[in-house]
């Protein structure tokens, strides 16, 4: 009887102790500093979309250029530490993502576990302006 109710507090422990853990990564993923996030996002924007929209949907070359300007344009304001700046590129970001999601979908789908990256990338790129948009309203 005592063996059970031992397995059963180090069960429940355990348990408490993975949901603290769970609250501790939303409050870092809700609160903490974007601006490492930005940057990862906008260079991945300048480097990597365009170059793999280019060798898998083929030559878009307006969608390809304005991924590089989007890019561009948030690392910029993440420079001039704009917030405003921040949250209007951070918005362009997550529709260029959104965008490429979708042509990958239209065009050939989601084929393997690495074009799932696309749907990463969505995420990160909305929480990062959630986070943002949440940082402007706590300075109100």
């Amino acid at each position: 009887m005592t063996l059970i109710c031992g397995h059963h507090k180090r069960l429940l422990k355990m348990i408490n102790t993975v949901k603290e853990k769970l609250s501790n990564l939303k409050q870092v993923w809700s609160y903490s500093d974007s601006q490492p996030t930005e940057i990862l996002l906008a260079l991945i924007n300048i480097l990597l979309t365009p170059t793999a929209t280019f060798i898998e949907l083929g030559s878009m070359y307006i969608f390809q250029i304005l991924l590089i300007v989007t890019g561009l344009y948030q690392l910029l304001c993440v420079a001039n530490q704009d917030l405003n700046c921040r949250i209007r590129a951070s918005f362009i970001t997550f529709s260029m993502y959104v965008s490429t999601l979708l042509m990958y979908g239209a065009c050939i789908g989601l084929p393997t576990p690495s074009h799932w990256g696309w749907v990463v990338l969505v995420f990160a790129s909305f929480s990062s302006l959630r986070r943002i948009k949440r940082e402007q309203l706590m300075t109100r």
